[in-house]
């Protein structure tokens, strides 16, 4: 896309209007635009230890400019090189790893300009994702405002794909977590989101970037999130899971479509949902805790599928009602899964408790997750239809 060409424009107007801690020219840097961490593969005759393998992707400059706007995915699905260079390098820790470019790359290494981290779904399960990351944020060029992806798979197969309109799969990613006012099916954290909440001892969620079938070739999809407990990646959410998530801890930021059925008007409703107020706030009845989660939303109707007439106010109060019924069952199945599968707050409950009565979460903090498998959970949802669209 023109847009991407535009940013890769800007980031090196940056470097050359403002210059860099060690001065070094831009003809003798490489910009790293993304990174992928995995776990290495081990080989014959390789040590014991775990290695990282960290694979980077690097915009070659004389050929972006070259190919203008344009993207790397040829016409009808037939796919053409990108004008990036990736380079794969391995070692005991990051740092190590990035090192040895010294040894196939003529360029030093650009990081501050980093758009994406993605991390492969085996080394997320195994280490700490603050120790995964650890480098970035000590390094004297880290950017904390680096995008935090996580890969089902291997995270080195997703700068091998190939993007139709964006000139870089890093640029890709990037764009595509930005778009959050669009829809809820994936969260957006950065490298201090991740490192602040671990190290508190949060659970929490991070987006999943994934190769889906495409017309000819894979393709790049950012949807769904990982659950983060206690530092490493222990399950999945689905992107409806994931809506329902936002939805309670309020990083819902608008347009989201729920897709209705309405079996006593023989309809199919489609509501877009543009403003949502959440309250969650705990109860105490003697040593008894549960947790209240009231959800008031406000609707457009955005198409309407069977029926030759238009709603009228009983109907339409039918559909709110429908609505409701279909947000509070999300929210309960999502509420179970983390409580029974994987015991991970990443809603915040806890949160909610230690501001609202700190001597008490005190007491219970140590036993948390018991408590949280058996706390109970009450979901009301209000759902109100504003607008109807454009009809007579």
């Amino acid at each position: 896309m023109r847009r991407t060409a535009w940013l890769l424009i800007v980031i090196i107007t940056t470097i050359i209007a403002t210059g860099c801690w060690d001065n070094l020219d831009l003809e003798r840097r490489a910009l790293v635009l993304g990174t992928a961490i995995d776990l290495a593969p081990k080989g014959e005759g390789q040590r014991k230890d775990d290695q990282v393998e960290v694979t980077m992707e690097m915009p070659i400059l004389r050929l972006m400019a070259a190919k203008g706007g344009g993207g790397g995915g040829g016409r009808d699905g037939a796919a053409k090189e990108l004008p990036t260079w990736r380079l794969t390098l391995s070692g005991l820790t990051v740092d190590e790893a990035i090192s040895k470019a010294a040894t196939r790359a003529e360029r030093r290494l650009f990081l501050g300009h980093q758009k994406v981290i993605i991390i492969g779904e085996e080394l997320a399960r195994r280490q700490k994702i603050t120790e995964v990351l650890d480098f970035w944020p000590r390094y004297s060029e880290g950017y904390l405002a680096t995008t935090i992806l996580l890969s089902a798979g291997p995270a080195r197969d997703l700068l091998a794909a190939q993007p139709k309109f964006a000139q870089s799969v890093s640029m890709f990613l990037y764009e595509q977590s930005e778009r959050q006012f669009r829809t809820s099916r994936f969260v957006k954290h950065n490298l201090a989101d991740i490192i602040a909440a671990v190290a508190a001892g949060r659970d929490i969620l991070i987006s999943q970037a994934a190769l889906v079938p495409g017309q000819g070739a894979p393709e790049l999809q950012v949807s769904g999130t990982g659950i983060i407990k206690e530092g490493k990646l222990v399950g999945w959410l689905d992107p409806t899971e994931t809506q329902a998530a936002a939805w309670i801890t309020g990083e819902f930021k608008g347009g989201d479509i729920l897709a209705l059925s309405v079996p006593e008007l023989a309809r199919m409703i489609s509501l877009k949902l543009y403003k949502l107020d959440t309250n969650v706030r705990p109860q105490f009845a003697g040593d008894r805790l549960s947790m209240a989660v009231n959800l008031d939303i406000q609707a457009d109707i955005t198409e309407k599928i069977g029926g030759r007439s238009n709603l009228k106010a009983q109907e339409l109060q039918q559909v709110e009602e429908r609505a409701g019924m279909e947000i509070k069952q999300r929210i309960q199945q999502l509420v179970t899964k983390l409580q029974q599968e994987y015991q991970a707050d990443t809603l915040g409950f806890g949160r909610k408790i230690e501001q609202r009565d700190p001597r008490r979460w005190e007491s219970i903090k140590d036993n948390w997750r018991q408590v949280f498998t058996q706390m109970p959970v009450v979901v009301e949802v209000k759902v109100s239809i504003r607008h109807v669209g454009m009809v007579s």
